[in-house]
């Protein structure tokens, strides 16, 4: 009972700190990516929390420049503050958690180095309750946690040893044009068509449903989605997810021996009020 209350508490809490929803969105522009940083770069460098900003900014342009955000607000608070119930639970709880909704009809959701996070509004018509959102988000959030993104661009030696970037570029960043355009080529590729290992979304799955259960929700509600997606694989919808995650059925064989406990809310009806008929 505590973790509902907790739940419901920060849920709350939540809500009054995002009143101001969708401001950083307005504020990235695929031309302009602004946040300054002056560092010297090399391969093997450890990036600190605002230069890996700075990288999220720019693989998030290039995102909202091939996909639009809903423009419906109250789904996009909605997510908002479920994110933040479940980002306040994962090893990075101070960093500056951003959540969207974009419109697209297939089945995904993806984040940048950073904490910005993005799901689609085909993937939220296949969510019926609050705790397989959370999963959901908490997925992604440890995708961020884990720097998974961010350890692919290190490991194709984008910003190469030696090289000199302590100056800023015109973006008012140390990310040049140049090497935007090769991160966010990186970033997106991993994201939209090869994917990341499939040790990298096993260790996701795993620390997102226990995301999800700290934050008092029930952590099975994510196996009754994969469920659902097992259902619709080889339609066009899943195409994209198909591609760059394992398989429905081998998520569910992994993580089902791993959800010990039962406990937790579902909260479908909560989603239902929330979400009425814009999702479906």
């Amino acid at each position: 009972m505590h973790k509902l209350v907790a739940a419901v508490i920060a849920l709350s809490i939540a809500a009054s700190a995002n009143a101001q929803l969708g401001d950083i969105w307005k504020k990235i522009d695929p031309t302009k990516i602004k946040k300054g940083a002056k560092v010297v770069q090399s391969a093997s460098h450890e990036f600190t929390e605002d230069e890996e900003a700075d990288i999220g900014r720019v693989v998030a342009a290039r995102i909202l420049a091939n996909y639009s955000l809903s423009k419906n607000d109250k789904l996009q608070q909605y997510v908002t503050l479920v994110g933040n119930t479940v980002a306040a639970y994962s090893s990075r709880p101070t960093l500056e958690w951003h959540f969207a909704v974009i419109d697209a009809p297939f089945v995904n959701a993806f984040s940048t180095p950073g904490g910005f996070i993005f799901i689609t509004s085909g993937a939220l018509k296949e969510i019926t309750s609050e705790a397989q959102l959370a999963a959901v988000l908490g997925h992604e959030i440890a995708h961020v946690t884990q720097k998974h993104i961010l350890k692919e661009i290190k490991r194709a030696n984008t910003i190469s040893a030696g090289v000199d970037m302590a100056k800023e570029s015109s973006t008012g960043s140390f990310i040049t044009d140049e090497l935007g355009e090769k991160i966010g080529k990186i970033a997106y590729e991993k994201l939209f068509t090869t994917g990341l290992s499939r040790r990298d979304e096993e260790e996701s799955d795993t620390i997102g449903t226990e995301l999800a259960a700290l934050a008092g929700y029930k952590g099975y509600e994510f196996l009754t989605f994969l469920e659902k997606l097992k259902k619709l694989e080889g339609s066009k919808e899943m195409s994209i997810l198909t591609a760059t995650h394992p398989k429905p059925s081998d998520r569910i064989k992994y993580l089902q021996p791993r959800l010990k406990s039962d406990d937790g809310v579902v909260l479908a009806e909560r989603w239902e009020q929330w979400t009425q008929a814009s999702v479906r």
